[in-house]
């Protein structure tokens, strides 16, 4: 979702030896992971992370709600971690560091804002980096466990060690994957973000189920989509904030599908049973055919959203403050930065390389006439005063696919499904003591 602030907060681990004597509140077990355990205490600085990052208030009553989910992810994290240790994966400091800043770079933040924000909230730093610890372990034993081979090599690798897995593609495979990504472009598609919580076996059903329409209610208080789906989802797209990309909709199970029919851009889905557990679906946008010769947009979209119960003189003033934004900017970059300045809770949204047919009829008519880093006058919408400027113009040119960018696409699938297959037999043949 390109106008959320998001954090790389998928998963988190803190393990330690079972201690005897009388333990502190802080102390006490929250969950026995084999021969680890989740601390109350680590359980509280994650909840606590997870309501701060969201947008949440902290409150006991919040927390509590998210509370059974959060445990869940943080046992398989524990999993994780542990498989890693036995198989002797080290994450060096350097990748964590770069990981970290790539985090920071990509939410706009200065290096070490992250660091800042979990001192400023008394939230060790050792909670961020062990779940990121986590995640790049995970990552790092599916690939080292199922490596792409040639057929030649997949043949080698048997006759000299038996048994041992690999990963193969073949030619057709390849060949339906660029047809259908060449194809993409001339069919609707669907913007979308998922969360998604797995349900291994049917004793689950109720408890998963109940576990997402608690994080179904934490969005209604005005909990932020990406960042719950980050630290919560347990998919594969969780660590982009739950973003699935543009869909087609024979790309979609058929219960996603389904709900596109009575969901609206900008709406959430009943939370559905998929093949994967049970989902949660946020339709983004939507995104008509391509055509040949088609122009593509980059639009800034600033909104200023009007106060709560807002007065007629208090609406006046918001937009003369937007008008003049309006004049004073010169280009998106200044648009964003002038808006933030003048107005903090100003929203921004950057539109990038989208068909000009593909937006309504009525916004056509309101930027075609506009130069580049032109600004529209402010234009008055029930929410607020709304900018538009376009950034740019180009003339659509079809992409082109290569048959690696086909293979990773697969490589990629297959991954997630045996990630998914790992971790389901790695709790059924764990020792997991829920003390909550």
């Amino acid at each position: 979702m390109r106008c959320l602030i998001t954090f790389l907060l998928t998963l988190f681990i803190f393990a330690s030896s079972l201690q005897a004597g009388s333990p502190s509140s802080s102390s006490r077990i929250a969950a026995v992971v084999n021969k680890n355990v989740i601390t109350k205490g680590d359980l509280m600085n994650r909840l606590r992370f997870a309501a701060i990052s969201s947008g949440l208030e902290p409150s006991k009553e919040n927390l509590e709600q998210i509370q059974d989910q959060m445990l869940r992810v943080m046992i398989d994290e524990t999993l994780q971690l542990e498989l890693g240790k036995t198989y002797g994966m080290e994450i060096k400091k350097e990748h964590l560091n770069a990981a970290i800043k790539d985090i920071e770079e990509s939410n706009g933040m200065a290096p070490g804002g992250i660091a800042k924000i979990l001192e400023e909230n008394s939230i060790p730093l050792k909670t961020f980096e062990d779940q990121i610890k986590a995640q790049l372990t995970w990552l790092l034993f599916i690939q080292e466990k199922y490596p792409l081979k040639s057929l030649e090599d997949q043949v080698a690798r048997k006759q000299s060690v038996e048994g041992l897995p690999s990963l193969q593609i073949a030619d057709w495979e390849i060949d339906q994957e660029l047809k259908l990504l060449k194809e993409k472009e001339t069919k609707t598609q669907y913007h979308l973000a998922e969360i998604v919580l797995p349900c291994d076996s049917p004793d689950q059903e109720a408890k998963v189920k109940e576990n997402l329409n608690n994080l179904v209610q934490e969005l209604h208080k005005g909990a932020n989509f990406a960042a719950l789906a980050q630290q919560f989802s347990q998919s594969s797209t969780s660590a982009q904030g739950g973003d699935m990309g543009w869909l087609t909709e024979d790309q979609l199970e058929p219960e996603v599908k389904e709900a596109l029919s009575y969901v609206m851009p900008g709406q959430l889905s009943d939370p559905l049973r998929t093949s994967q557990g049970y989902a949660l679906i946020a339709f983004i946008e939507r995104k008509l055919p391509n055509k040949e010769g088609d122009l593509l947009l980059t639009i800034d979209q600033i909104l200023l959203p009007f106060p709560e119960n807002v007065t007629e003189e208090r609406a006046y003033e918001v937009m003369q403050l937007a008008e003049s934004i309006s004049r004073s900017a010169d280009s998106c970059p200044a648009l964003d930065k002038l808006a933030k300045q003048k107005y903090p809770s100003a929203a921004i949204r950057l539109i990038r390389g989208e068909p000009a047919a593909s937006f309504p009829e009525e916004l056509q008519k309101v930027v075609a006439p506009l130069d580049i880093n032109q600004s529209t006058p402010p234009l008055l919408t029930q929410e607020g005063a709304l900018l538009l400027m376009v950034c740019e113009r180009k003339k659509h040119k079809p992409i082109e696919f290569t048959r690696e960018d086909a293979r990773a696409n697969i490589v990629s699938r297959k991954h997630n499904l045996l990630a998914r297959r790992e971790l389901r037999d790695l709790k059924r043949h764990a020792f997991i003591d829920i003390r909550m």
